[in-house]
């Protein structure tokens, strides 16, 4: 299954996710999106730059420290949630959420994150 297909797939088991986008940090591109969310290619750099700088904040050394190197972020909002999750074996490998409160976040985590560790390692 290729990448557009497998967000597709997260959308279509969770349509309280609005937009699923597959981003290369490093590079600070969206490379691929699903979701009924329609935005720009500006609106989705921003995105990319909102995980970035939650991944690269100076305060996250004090979670590093307690956790270990942050793989994912949450950022909550008065209309939606972000969730930035960042492959554990490729790190400028991510995939960056919003969504409506109502989501299982915790079967969502679980499903993005099988999905972004399948987009990374090409299965």
């Amino acid at each position: 299954m290729g990448v557009t297909e497998s967000l597709g797939a997260v959308v279509k088991a969770f349509p309280q996710a609005r937009l699923v986008a597959f981003a290369d940090l490093s590079s600070r591109m969206i490379l691929s999106s699903a979701g009924t969310l329609r935005t720009t290619q500006e609106h989705l750099d921003l995105l990319c730059n909102q995980a970035r700088a939650c991944f690269d904040d100076p305060l996250f050394s004090l979670s590093v420290e307690a956790f270990g190197e942050p793989h994912g972020a949450v950022v909550m909002g008065s209309d939606s949630v972000r969730l930035f999750l960042r492959s554990e074996s490729e790190p400028a490998d991510a995939l960056c959420c919003i969504c409506d409160h109502s989501i299982d976040l915790a079967a969502f985590v679980e499903k993005i994150r099988e999905t972004l560790e399948g987009i990374t390692h090409g299965g």
